[in-house]
């Protein structure tokens, strides 16, 4: 009796290790738990992407160069670290963006035919409808309605307007604070269009940030200054100020009050 007793432990005791080296194992290869920085730099990278294939479209037909650099910036946006780790949430997914928005681009490129406004929309509709699906397998339901997660990814949208908005005056990030007066035309028009449409988000994505941060943040006059600021930015960039003049909101009006009102210590870069 005792040995029939010994014997059934011991199966099952081997039965627990044989299922604790399968199933535990696919299951880390699985649940990678983003942190809120990575959700909020992924959330950031999203709203690059649909702004960078929307300005693609809105140049068709008109300057098929500019369409082809938005498109060409999408590509870019994509990269091989972010697909893997979207690829960890749903490779369906990832694979099936990864092919939409090259595409996309090849469509764009193509020297054997003009691409039409039509067939560029069905493709960017496709692109953005992957990106929502995106979103909600790559972001945990709590981050998405966290308001640091949101504000977090504004200041990395902060740091692509300041990019672009450089690139369009011909300055090279390394050389930011060596600008002169003479650096007042605009010599990129990609880079202009690309900074322009990202305060216009920048300014949008705020609503969530108000619909989700607590009482006591959304009352506080520094929350209040955020959303001055990103007005501010975007009318300064609308108007086609100077450079200093626009880093100069992110970096006194906007990332100031972003750190006193959610108490966070952020990088400009």
């Amino acid at each position: 009796m005792k040995n029939n007793y010994m014997t059934t432990i011991a199966i099952l005791l081997a039965a627990v290790i044989c299922v604790g080296m399968v199933y535990p194992l696919s299951r880390i290869a699985y649940a990678h738990t983003f942190s809120g920085g990575e959700s909020a730099s992924f959330l950031a990278l999203s709203k690059q992407i649909s702004s960078e294939v929307e300005l693609a479209q809105s140049n068709i037909p008109s300057n098929i160069t500019l369409a082809q650099d938005h498109a060409n910036d999408a590509r870019e946006h994509l990269d091989a670290n972010t697909t893997k780790e979207l690829s960890e949430r749903n490779k369906r997914v990832a694979s099936d963006l990864n092919t939409a928005i090259t595409d996309l681009q090849k469509t764009v490129n193509s020297t054997s035919a003009s691409p039409t406004n039509t067939t560029i929309k069905d493709k960017v509709d496709r692109i953005d409808g992957l990106l929502q699906e995106a979103l909600s397998v790559r972001i945990e339901p709590n981050q998405m309605k966290n308001a640091t997660v949101h504000i977090l990814a504004i200041n990395n949208i902060l740091n692509e307007i300041g990019e672009h908005y450089g690139g369009a005056y011909g300055i090279e990030p390394e050389k930011e604070n060596q600008t002169t007066a003479t650096q007042n035309k605009i010599v990129n028009m990609a880079d202009y269009q690309s900074a322009e449409s990202l305060a216009k988000i920048a300014v949008q994505m705020f609503t969530d940030v108000k619909k989700f941060a607590p009482s006591n943040v959304t009352s506080s006059p520094d929350f209040a200054k955020i959303g001055t600021g990103l007005t501010s930015l975007k009318s300064a960039i609308d108007s086609k100020k100077s450079f200093k003049e626009v880093q100069q909101i992110i970096d006194s009006q906007i990332r100031p009050n972003i750190e006193s009102a959610f108490s966070l210590k952020i990088n400009a870069k």
